[in-house]
């Protein structure tokens, strides 16, 4: 009679069975960037501070005229601080300094170029322009897109697992939880390098830049994939 009892017992316990597996999933893509990417900067030294925002203010104006939606450059805020040298202990006010940056992706080299050329044209002799070296880079609409199509391929992937576990364990076995887990492709340091003065000997004029060259950058996803099997009843 005990017998009996305990195989009765077992029978709802194995028709319940429930079993959990964790797979991690990995894709990646190759993205070919989209977009020049550079700092350009401003920098003046001057008795009045009226003077400096003058010809600062000037630069903010090209530069939204050139770009009047605000799709390429951000930034713009400039910076003012008066300058001192010390003689005999004694403090010597020597005038004002001021700074100016924009962070811009472009759409190519012609793009980058046109910008500077403008700029060149309206910037007063006394503003030094700091700029960074240029670097191909993907876009953050690119990346975006790509990382929403290799969820999508992670997604199959971990369905066509589900199937598979089915057919190994004779159990239905489901997708339970999946946490996604990215990485950008790197962003390369900017270093900036002090140009010379644009009224310098036969600098009338922007010297026009060539592109750097161009390569793949690669985006990576991986996920985390927890699966319930159960016993079909």
């Amino acid at each position: 009679m005990k017998t009996i009892l305990f195989l009765l017992t077992l029978v709802p316990l194995l028709l319940n069975a429930q079993m959990t597996i964790t797979t991690n999933e990995h894709v990646s893509e190759a993205l070919t960037p989209d977009v020049l990417r550079a700092q350009i900067g401003f920098t003046e030294e001057h008795k009045s501070a009226d003077v400096i925002k003058e010809h600062l203010n000037a630069i903010v104006a090209s530069v939204k005229q050139f770009d009047p939606k605000g799709e390429f450059c951000h930034g713009g805020g400039y910076f003012l601080s008066p300058r001192y040298s010390y003689k005999d202990q004694k403090q010597i006010f020597n005038g004002y300094g001021g700074t100016l940056s924009f962070e811009c992706d472009f759409k190519s080299i012609d793009h980058y170029n046109a910008l500077l050329e403008a700029i060149h044209k309206i910037k007063a002799s006394s503003v030094l322009i700091n700029q960074s070296a240029l670097t191909w880079a993907v876009s953050l609409k690119a990346q975006n897109s790509a990382r929403l199509a290799m969820r999508a391929s992670l997604l199959r992937m971990a369905n066509e697992q589900a199937l598979f576990f089915s057919k190994e364990t004779k159990m239905r076995c489901d997708i339970s939880a999946v946490a996604f887990e990215g990485s950008e492709p790197p962003h390369p340091v900017m270093m900036k390098s002090m140009l010379s003065r644009a009224n310098a000997p036969l600098k009338e004029e922007a010297t026009p830049t060539e592109a750097p060259i161009l390569r793949d950058e690669t985006l990576f996803l991986d996920a985390t994939v927890n699966y319930t099997c159960v016993n079909e009843k």
